[in-house]
């Protein structure tokens, strides 16, 4: 199951290019072994999000299971998994109608980029946990996979596997920043 959950992490990430992408690319610029660091910080902070997730996760299991009731859980979790990939199209049609539901995470992510401006290494670590976070269909899929585990210490490895899984996309797409940066700049000033 923890390569499930790596997987699912790291094919998921090319998701979170998109999601979590410019999330990431707020992380202090630290040069050199600080930019090492920084990046491990932000993946550190993230991981420890996706821990607390996975302990709810392993409450939850364990009062499933102490009610014997999994394999009713389980099949209604793969009912819920189907409405999530519904989710995002509700949610488009009820901004477009004027339901502003994602302005408290528009005041958090202004918040936190104010902070980072600051360059402190340490907002690394604020903005990974703050991100683990942010409502996100792939952290809900494998929250679902982490609830149906067998134990607590199953769904925290779980959540921490799919965590893992989620970094070497992050950490390219952060590596590369300054270079898609400048090639930005580049382009943006012929015009």
């Amino acid at each position: 199951m923890l390569i499930s959950a790596f997987l699912i992490g790291l094919l998921g990430s090319w998701h979170c290019i998109g999601m979590c992408g410019p999330i990431a690319l707020m992380i202090p610029n630290a040069k050199g072994k600080s930019r090492i660091w920084s990046i491990l910080l932000y993946h550190g902070g993230k991981i420890m999000a996706y821990v607390i997730i996975g302990l709810l996760m392993g409450i939850l299991t364990v009062a499933i299971t102490s009610f014997k009731v999994q394999a009713i859980i389980t099949i209604a979790v793969g009912v819920f998994m189907a409405i999530l990939a519904l989710t995002p199209l509700l949610l488009r049609k009820l901004e477009e109608r004027g339901l502003h539901l994602y302005n408290p995470i528009r005041k958090i992510k202004q918040t936190i980029a104010q902070s980072s401006a600051k360059q402190k290494l340490e907002y690394s670590l604020y903005i990974g946990f703050f991100n683990g976070f942010i409502p996100c269909g792939m952290v809900y899929m494998a929250a679902l996979g982490a609830l149906v585990q067998e134990s607590m210490l199953d769904t925290v490895l779980f959540m921490v596997f799919f965590g893992i899984g989620t970094m070497p996309i992050m950490s390219a797409i952060i590596f590369s920043s300054n270079l898609l940066k400048s090639k930005f700049q580049r382009h943006a000033n012929v015009f």
